[in-house]
């Protein structure tokens, strides 16, 4: 297996500890993957296999959850290879309705214009809808697709501009891959778990996108070791994410009750 077993010793030390503090059934999962290769250098499932009040059993990488904010750098980035935004773009985070549907941000406050490198970094919700609605919200959930993510809608629903806030199901292993693109000249790169498998990389955003928006989230405020970080929070507070790249790897991590509890 492609496993770093000193590394995956101490990420499990590190996990099930983590998780002591927060509450009784609350789990975690981590995923460490070469960005280049595609080789899974950490694999943690769940906070402890032996541990039933925390659905120890339960292989949260591969769970399918709500992803919260962690799909907006895509949003983004697909909107700088339409032309429709540059990093400077201002963009209104000022209370918008789109037909029915009208967004909040998590502070419930409104600033008026920022530019699109605020609006990611800060993960505005007004500004990530409107861009959505520029792309269109099928084409966007057929980009993630078509880069090799699983994702999946409530009853067969069209993908909405919903999605922009995590409005669809999918799981820590697409969102390491799709984070990969970061760190790969815009190419998502799917997981391996042996050497025998083949290296699977799928377009996402072009070279130049991708530096910029990765340039983006490193230069967050907050953000340690220079690593570019997207967070996310499900609706309900029900999982939480945090999904990055730094040195050559990609790494998502899961936190929340598996019995979707929040």
């Amino acid at each position: 297996p492609s496993l770093n077993a000193r590394w995956q010793q101490s990420v499990e030390r590190l996990v099930k500890n983590h998780v002591q503090s927060i509450g009784a059934h609350v789990s975690a999962a981590v995923l460490v993957m070469d960005s280049q290769r595609g080789d899974v250098k950490v694999y943690v499932g769940s906070a402890d296999f032996t541990d039933a009040q925390r659905y120890g059993h339960v292989d949260m990488v591969q769970a399918t959850r709500s992803p919260g904010s962690t799909l907006k750098p895509f949003i983004y980035g697909m909107a700088l290879d339409q032309g429709l935004v540059h990093s400077e773009s201002l963009l209104m985070n000022v209370p918008l309705r789109f037909g029915d549907y009208q967004p909040e941000n998590f502070n419930g406050g409104f600033s008026g214009p920022e530019s699109l490198a605020h609006s990611l970094a800060a993960s505005l919700n007004v500004p990530a809808v409107q861009v959505l609605e520029r792309i269109g919200p099928v084409p966007f959930y057929l980009g993630l697709q078509q880069a090799g993510a699983q994702l999946s809608l409530p009853d067969y629903a069209p993908p909405s501009l919903a999605i922009a806030l995590g409005g669809l199901g999918t799981n820590l292993e697409s969102l390491v891959s799709l984070m990969s693109a970061l760190d790969n000249d815009g190419n998502a790169q799917q997981p391996r778990f042996s050497q025998d498998q083949p290296q699977t990389e799928a377009p996402l955003l072009s070279e130049g996108a991708a530096w910029i928006i990765r340039k983006i989230l490193a230069d967050a405020p907050n953000n340690p070791y220079g690593m570019a970080i997207k967070t996310g929070t499900s609706y309900g507070f029900r999982d939480s994410w945090a999904v990055g790249v730094v040195n050559g790897y990609t790494i998502g991590v899961w936190v929340g009750q598996p019995d979707g509890t929040p």
